[in-house]
């Protein structure tokens, strides 16, 4: 899909060289970039793509709807067991939010774009972000704020959202969070979004129910990377790789995109691969 750039191909491609026979499994589709890099190395692998946004996984399913060796779910990466017909021999998950759902402000997850709040990822489930607002008091705002963007100013900007309510689009809670904080805004405002989107869409949750399964879908030698972009999925990953007796952490452990690449895609700078195998 025009507009994507996919983060570390190469060092992602690389990794999985090394990989057994078998499957290999894009957890997250996205825009696809990773997964048509895997198909160029691997001609000769089957790819499962999982890609929970409904829009993104019709775009996937055409794009290959003549390749017989990629097959494409939309369904979330915790639903991939069951469509397994062998352990698979590598998995990769980019955790992080597509350039296209950023810039397409009727997703509603870019504070510099004016779109409805929504923030889910499959818009067919669940419910948006303007109408979960409806029913959060200021303390579930402020709690929310707090544990999924880590903002110290949770309960200020909390107390101005409540005081805007209805809150509806994305400029709406820009305002409110602007005129909770003053000065330079931009951290902060990254950070409410990011904890919206990850509220609305149970982004931890299901990462910590993939994680716990991760072992039983995994062939023994078989390769798992991760692309995380903030400190609670790449805390969740680390303590999974380094405690679990079911993976080995590679050597080294986890690697940063190149210079040059941050400077061609500046949303590859907090970017981070982490690596594991699976014990035989």
């Amino acid at each position: 899909m025009s507009g994507h750039v996919p983060i570390m191909v190469q060092k992602v491609t690389g990794f999985f060289q090394g990989a057994p026979d078998g499957v290999i499994v894009d957890g997250t589709a996205g825009g696809g970039g990773h997964l048509e890099a895997l198909r160029l190395s691997f001609p000769d692998r089957r790819l499962v793509a999982m890609e929970r946004d409904p829009v993104f996984a019709a775009a996937l399913e055409q794009r290959f709807r003549d390749d017989p060796m990629v097959t494409v779910h939309n369904q979330s990466y915790t639903e991939v067991e069951p469509l397994l017909a062998a352990p698979a021999a590598g998995a990769l998950f980019d955790l992080g939010l597509s350039s296209l759902q950023l810039d397409d402000p009727s997703r509603g997850f870019s504070h510099r774009l004016d779109g409805p709040l929504d923030m889910r990822f499959d818009t067919s489930r669940g419910e948006p972000m303007h109408e979960a607002l409806r029913s959060m008091g200021e303390a579930e705002i402020a709690d929310v704020i707090y544990r999924y963007g880590q903002e110290g100013r949770s309960r200020r900007i909390a107390r101005e959202i409540r005081g805007a309510m209805p809150v509806r689009t994305t400029l709406e809670l820009r305002a409110a969070v602007v005129k909770a904080v003053g000065g330079n805004p931009v951290k902060p405002l990254s950070r409410v979004f990011q904890a919206f989107r990850i509220f609305v869409n149970d982004e931890l949750l299901q990462l910590d129910r993939l994680l716990a399964g991760l072992h039983t879908w995994i062939a023994p030698l078989g390769r798992v990377a991760f692309i995380t972009f903030h400190s609670m999925e790449d805390r969740a990953v680390k303590l999974l790789f380094r405690d679990s007796p079911h993976f080995i952490c590679t050597d080294p452990p986890w690697q940063l995109p190149s210079p040059e690449e941050v400077r061609e895609n500046p949303r590859a700078r907090s970017a981070r691969l982490r690596t594991a195998v699976r014990a035989s």
